[in-house]
């Protein structure tokens, strides 16, 4: 796990060997055992190539970077790991010796890179990454991300260079940088708590999409400022393409091969298990995060069955009233492992806020990231990787909002769209204690506030319900066009929402694709990544492997989600290793008392950062709402955290990005 930074520049841009290696500097949490770059000159433009090192896989210089292949036609700058790395090797040497000089998996890929076209490598490899490949004979780069978005990589175009890196921090730094924020960005930020890919806050800056490649022929690219991604891709010298589209797995599988529930729940075992193993592979120590939940008990279990000497890790909160970390600390205990609670304060929390900015070098809104930062520092101070259980949710049905389609949308559909859209009106002429009544019956979307409050949002959100499209929406997005809290544009759909239109694919399916497409890369992965590599601690997910999503993309649902119950198989593999006791309760997540603390301890920070001058400093939001939903909560008339965080993460954000 590393951090990579490059850019091609020409002679209008200054950027000295110096300046450059401290930029470098700005990502040595990615990497902060070696650092390194290369130089190469062209006609009228230089390249330049930086690494930050955190060393995993062979702990020599041998697996330094920048690394040249062997024939010294390839550079290659990486981020990742490759955990078939070690078959892939066995596979060229039976094709001809190779003169291997280290064990790294950056060998490996440029010694497959020396033989075969990227897009092939890229088939081939099971992990995480992104990178730049130079070729210095076709004067070409190539940047490529991984299929599911666990490593990212920023490109920034202005007049006068294009760089890329594993964060947006260095390339602010760099002369001529576009500093004018991307107005789409914020909108789409406000909406999702997350900036979703390719977009990033600034214009001319842009996050390469999930399981794609870009190619930049530097004898035809002319270095340009790009208002947009699109604008990018379109220029003489750039060939884009996805490399890998979850989509193309639909036919992998048919129906008889999910026949058998037995065979079912043993061959996702077998598939899970071998990912286990393969991303076990770390010459340094390693361990994995336990929350006591399905996803993370279940690696855990496979990974103690491996190897019998797992290291776990969980946090706990002495300010709540139920400690969820008990939970992690029963599985631990039956399963044997080596574990380790560290019991949170609030000034841990407290502390950690100003740094959100730097982590994360763009507005996010998701709060569990303070959680995950300070898991991710706790298990630093003794393994060097951990491994997680991210993407259970998405890919076998663990989300709520999941078991409220399966639940509630059959009845939803059978309402005409006419009487949906007008039950504001009419439900507001209905007596309060019948409203009530009705709430405590039909609770369509579990809100908190009072319950009047309550009632008055579900049946905001009940009202713009049309098609399976918005009720997705009407749970996932955050403030939306009629919150005026901005202006924004309620008429484009998002490329991931297609799956909703096929009538043949149920709702539940459909949520999870679109989650796997976007809220799995753009915010869980970027949480993770970001929380954990601020701590330079690698994380490792192995539900991510390849064999695995495309398995469980052709599962029927009746196997993730059925009769309000979500991960149906994941919990049959479970019971193999942990009482069904120990891990049979409902979904908790990483909660912290944002709610409270905004009222409390937190108070002055609220109203210090959405005050008239930092609102005017950009004067980007309607002062008069943010004001109304500031007030109401204080008053404790409504809980508007979830709005509240994502505009204080947008303030904070700024405020920190003003001296740019």
């Amino acid at each position: 796990m590393c951090g990579i930074l490059g850019v091609v520049h020409n002679n209008n841009c200054k950027i000295s060997s110096d300046y450059f290696f401290e930029l470098l500097n700005t990502i040595e949490r990615r990497g902060p055992d070696k650092k390194n770059f290369n130089e190469f000159s062209y006609k009228d433009l230089s390249l330049k190539l930086g690494h930050t090192r955190l060393s995993i896989l062979d702990l020599n210089d041998t697996g330094d970077q920048p690394m040249q292949s062997h024939s010294g036609r390839f550079t290659l700058i990486y981020n990742g790991e490759i955990y078939n790395h070690t078959e892939l090797r066995k596979r060229l040497d039976s094709k001809g010796h190779v003169s291997w000089r280290g064990t790294s998996d950056t060998e490996t890929l440029l010694a497959l890179f020396e033989r075969f076209g990227v897009e092939d490598v890229l088939a081939s490899v099971e992990g995480m990454f992104s990178f730049c490949l130079h070729d210095n004979v076709k004067n070409k780069l190539v940047l490529a991300r991984d299929r599911t978005g666990e490593k990212p990589l920023y490109i920034s175009t202005s007049n006068n260079f294009l760089g890329f890196s594993s964060d947006l921090n260095p390339l602010k730094k760099l002369p001529t940088f576009n500093q004018e924020l991307d107005l789409i960005a914020v909108e789409k930020y406000l909406k999702y708590n997350y900036v979703p890919s390719p977009h990033s806050m600034f214009k001319g800056s842009f996050k390469l999409p999930v399981a794609s490649l870009i190619e930049i022929d530097l004898n035809k690219y002319i270095i340009k400022n790009h208002n947009s991604f699109n604008d990018l891709l379109n220029s003489e010298g750039i060939y884009y393409k996805k490399w890998w589209n979850l989509s193309d797995s639909k036919y992998l599988y048919d129906l008889s091969d999910f026949s058998d529930e037995n065979s079912i729940i043993e061959r996702t075992e077998y598939l899970l298990s071998k990912s286990v193993k393969h991303q076990m592979i770390a010459d340094v120590p390693l361990g994995a995060f336990l929350s006591g939940g399905i996803d993370s008990s279940l690696i855990v279990s496979l990974m103690q069955k491996s190897s019998n000497q797992t290291k776990t890790f969980t946090v706990g909160f002495d300010f709540l009233d139920f400690d969820e970390s008990k939970h992690a600390e029963s599985i631990a205990s039956h399963l044997g492992t080596e574990h380790t609670t560290y019991i949170c304060q609030e000034k841990d929390f407290f502390e950690l806020i100003p740094n959100l900015p730097e982590a994360f070098s763009e507005p996010f809104a998701d709060s569990s990231q303070l959680p995950t930062m300070l898991v991710s520092r706790m298990a630093r101070k003794e393994v060097k990787v951990a491994l997680s259980g991210d993407a259970g949710d998405e890919l076998f049905g663990g989300y709520n909002r999941y078991l409220i389609a399966n639940k509630y949308w059959p009845y939803i559909n059978l309402i005409p769209s006419f009487i949906r859209n007008g039950s504001m009106k009419a439900l507001k002429g209905i007596p309060k204690k019948t409203l009530i009544k009705f709430l405590n019956a039909f609770p369509l979307i579990p809100l908190s506030g009072s319950t009047e409050n309550r009632l008055y949002k579900i049946l905001d959100k009940f009202s713009r319900i049309h098609d399976k499209t918005s009720f997705y929406q009407s749970l996932t997005t955050e403030w939306t066009e009629l919150d005026n809290v901005m202006e924004m544009n309620a008429g484009y759909e998002e490329e991931y929402l297609e799956d909703f239109k096929n009538h043949e694919i149920s709702i539940e399916d459909a949520m999870m694709r679109a989650d796997f497409l976007s809220y799995l890369p753009d915010d869980i992965l970027c949480k993770v990544d970001r929380s954990s590599m601020f701590f330079s601690l690698e994380t490792r997910a192995p539900f991510l492997n390849k064999d695995l999503i495309e398995y469980s993309y052709n599962m029927p649902l009746k196997y993730k989600v059925s009769r309000g119950e979500g991960k149906k198989i994941l919990k049959k593999v479970l019971s193999k290793y942990v009482p069904n006791d120990l891990f049979q309760r409902p979904k908790q997540g990483f909660g912290i008392p944002v709610s409270e603390w905004m009222r409390g301890e937190l108070k002055d920070w609220v109203n210090d950062l959405l005050s008239e001058e930092s609102l005017n400093s950009h004067n980007l939001f309607n002062s008069s709402v943010v004001n109304t939903i500031k007030e109401e909560h204080f008053s404790g008339a409504a809980n508007h955290e979830h709005k509240l965080w994502s505009l204080l993460q947008f303030n904070q954000w700024y405020e920190s990005n003003k001296e740019l």
